[in-house]
């Protein structure tokens, strides 16, 4: 039994260690055995012998070998690189009325996209299977791949998914519940399926961009036709213990206050949802029932209302950077503070909002100091369609750091004298 234990222990070890440097070589894109050494701390022997393994198993492949600058004389430093042919992801986005698919080599090398529109609100079950399986096989024609090319698929998805990432639990943007999209994918092109929340997926996409910034605590508010978030703290996702709903726009902003569009009242996007801000500009009562999700208010004629002077208009907008506010109080009160990122349509409102934001934020105990930083980006789906990508990446890291699907490599002699 002991045995046992320590060569399942030596194995562990090894796949940690094999992690550790697909990690560097990923994130460096090509690097040196002696970089990959100091970047991880492991010795050259383990260096040597563990890229040695992944270059013979085609995961990782060697650039021509340069002498580096200065160098002199003695053997060239050889580079290393992951190897792009060694998986293909597929990428989804399902959100209002649109499926966006992207394919990926394992470099990270954007192969082609192809994206949809349709009608979600009138999506049945079997429509839903139907449009996303016929969306990745359009995918893979228009990058010249089959469905034997594909590795692992990611999606990210408008609504609450189960923990374990297989089911879309309720969606905003059709009437259908416990949508076993995974399943469905799985069995259609019999590679892992994975997804995730949006917002998740675009906090993803936000530490892997910039990890110098985005490392560890921060949150995502997406502001769309609702109020979503995406939580990370720490070295990864915030979810529930049953599912990924972080439900931020539900939160409780006024008790009894405005109609929200889940049936509650008061929530945070009863007042920061588009359709909430464009419904107090009108001067329409709380209660009045939320515009249908198909509607999309005109965010930009809103803007030149206020800035012409339009008190309901600007009484909305600040109300909208209120309900946020005090909601990322009530987190701060909870877990310290942590820079926010807000995406989507709605910043186009930041600069009529960021004071009232501000102020709310300011009700958080300990806020006399300077407050956490903001910072914008107006486009939700370019970053859903890269965090879904870069999970799907890693995730392939980690089965071939495991060394449970290594790569056919029927010839590589470059390679081989390079070991």
């Amino acid at each position: 039994m002991a045995g046992l234990l320590k060569a399942a222990r030596t194995n562990d070890l090894r796949s940690q260690n094999r992690l550790r440097v697909l990690g560097v070589v990923r994130r460096a894109g090509v690097v040196s055995r002696t970089e990959i050494g100091d970047l991880t701390g492991l010795s050259p022997a383990t260096i040597s012998a563990i890229t040695s393994d992944l270059l013979q198993e085609g995961v990782l492949i060697p650039p021509r070998p340069e002498k580096v600058a200065g160098q002199g004389r003695g053997r060239p430093k050889v580079a290393l690189q992951i190897n792009p042919d060694a998986a293909i992801v597929c990428a989804v986005y399902f959100q209002l009325n649109r499926v966006s698919v992207e394919l990926v080599d394992y470099s990270g090398r954007s192969l082609g996209e192809y994206s949809r529109e349709l009608e979600s609100g009138k999506l049945e079950l079997e429509d839903i299977r139907e449009a996303l399986s016929d969306c990745i096989y359009c995918g893979l024609k228009e990058s010249g791949l089959t469905k034997t090319s594909l590795s692992r698929i990611a999606l990210g998805f408008q609504g609450v998914t189960d923990a374990e990432g297989s089911t879309v639990l309720w969606t905003p943007i059709c009437s259908q519940k416990n949508i076993p999209v995974c399943q469905w994918l799985e069995q259609e092109f019999l590679v892992p399926a994975k997804v995730s929340n949006d917002c998740d997926r675009i906090a993803q996409a936000l530490s892997w961009r910039e990890p110098e910034k985005y490392r560890s605590n921060f949150g995502v508010v997406l502001l769309a036709h609702g109020v979503g978030m995406g939580l990370h703290l720490g070295d990864g996702i915030i979810n529930g213990i049953r599912s990924s709903g972080f439900e931020f726009g539900h939160m409780t902003y006024k008790p009894n206050g405005a109609l929200c569009r889940c049936g509650r009242r008061g929530c945070i996007e009863a007042y920061a949802g588009d359709y909430a801000i464009t419904r107090r500009a009108r001067g329409e009562s709380e209660q009045t029932p939320p515009a249908d999700l198909l509607e999309s208010p005109d965010l930009e004629s809103l803007l030149q209302a206020a800035r012409n002077h339009d008190k309901n208009t600007i009484a909305a907008i600040e109300e909208a950077g209120a309900a946020i506010g005090i909601g990322l109080a009530s987190l701060y009160t909870l877990l310290d503070r942590f820079p926010v990122v807000l995406v989507g349509r709605g910043t186009v409102l930041f600069s009529l909002m960021q004071e009232s934001i501000k102020s709310g934020i300011g009700n958080a105990p300990g806020m006399n100091e300077p407050l956490p930083e903001i910072q914008c980006f107006p486009q939700e789906t370019p970053l859903v369609q890269e965090g879904a990508a870069i999970s799907a990446l890693l995730q392939q890291d980690d089965e071939f750091a495991n060394n449970r699907n290594p790569v056919a490599v029927a010839s590589m002699p470059q390679a081989e004298k390079l070991i």
